[in-house]
């Protein structure tokens, strides 16, 4: 709504050596000199004023606060050894794999033909250990049953000598069986060291450049895995902790990235929030993709009020912490009107006194 008002402005002019005659009848005519005051009305320009009434509406007051896009679950994956070279990468930057992918692998990780011989001389041990157990029962049994059905010459009495002869034999094949076993052993090991496995299911970003054909240091990031099934964007701001409750929707505008638009969230991980605040997209589109460093929105309810008088907060002004509103009084001027504000937010704001329903108020 418009308001238009008209302003007249007097202007005055002053005449010298102006001269007035007057004719008389019988009488001689006169004439005097003066100075006289012409006052002249003229228009000042229209002013037009955008005028907005005082409403009363359910009143929320809300906060629009930055988010990054991140992954909850996210692993460094590192060599378990240091000066041995990267023989061979198997994965890409951005590539999915899955949990056990082998990523990577240092000189010397294959070593299959090794450890095949190694566990066949062991099985074959134990299986030669397992005989000479058999073999001394069955001897034994053999020599007591010649003795007792009086076959042959009684040959119970060097039974332990022969028991003595079997134990040397079960101490050479149980060496054998160790010192391979051990050696296998460190073998695996060397294998499980020069491999570099993923520990998680997600994303592949290589962190170190032109990392075949590098030399490894151990415990050094080369490769990071970061798990997709946990899509969340991340508030620092955590003032605004207090008014979040868990299981509580919120809404969010993603405003960079390839998923840029509207969602709704609702709080991550409350029981792990210290420095950080994580939501999750509520049944998003797992076709809508996000990339690390995205940034959005997300809207805080603050406060509420239900039937209150409000203001576009445009209208308010403010001045050393208090409040006013301009109004147009009678001649069509502007005058200030105090008022009290409460909750603001959303572009409007709470009028708590000063101003009654229906009151119009200068828009702009």
């Amino acid at each position: 709504m418009f308001y238009r008002s008209k302003k007249r402005i007097a202007v005055a002019y002053l005449a010298a050596g102006m001269f007035v005659s007057a004719a008389l009848s019988g009488c001689t005519e006169s004439t005097s000199e003066g100075e006289h005051k012409v006052i002249v009305e003229q228009e000042a320009p229209e002013v037009d004023y955008s005028l907005v009434a005082v409403t009363r509406n359910d009143f929320i007051s809300s906060r629009s606060v930055r988010c990054v896009y991140s992954q909850f679950n996210m692993l460094d994956q590192a060599f378990a050894v240091s000066g041995k070279l990267v023989s061979k990468v198997y994965v890409k930057d951005g590539e999915t794999v899955e949990k056990g992918t082998l990523l990577a692998e240092l000189s010397g990780g294959s070593r299959e033909d090794e450890i095949e011989r190694l566990e066949y001389q062991i099985k074959r041990n134990q299986m030669l250990l397992e005989q000479v157990d058999e073999t001394e029962n069955n001897e034994i049994s053999r020599r007591w049953l010649n003795k007792i059905y009086h076959r042959g010459f009684d040959q119970t009495e060097d039974i332990p000598n022969l028991q003595k002869d079997n134990e040397y034999k079960r101490e050479d094949y149980r060496d054998a069986i160790a010192l391979d076993q051990q050696q296998l052993d460190q073998i695996r090991q060397d294998v499980r060291q020069s491999k570099l496995v993923a520990g998680i299911s997600g994303t592949v970003s290589i962190l170190k450049d032109h990392l075949e054909g590098s030399t490894s240091v151990r415990d050094e990031a080369v490769i990071r895995i970061m798990d997709n099934s946990e899509r969340f964007f991340a508030v620092t701001d955590m003032s605004y902790r207090p008014f979040v409750r868990e299981g509580e929707i919120l809404s969010m505008s993603v405003v960079t990235g390839p998923g840029k638009g509207n969602y709704e969230v609702e709080p991550y991980k409350m029981d792990t929030w210290t420095d950080q605040m994580f939501f999750s997209i509520v049944d998003g589109d797992d076709s809508v993709s996000f990339e690390s460093g995205d940034t959005g929105n997300i809207t805080f309810i603050l406060d509420s009020r239900m039937q209150v008088l409000t203001l576009p907060q445009q209208a308010v002004h403010g001045a050393d912490g208090s409040w006013y509103v301009y109004v147009v009084n009678e001649n069509g001027g502007r005058d200030i009107k105090w008022v009290e504000v409460g909750l603001q937010g959303n572009n409007m704001a709470e009028i708590v006194s000063g101003l009654e329903e229906g009151e119009k108020v200068i828009l702009k």
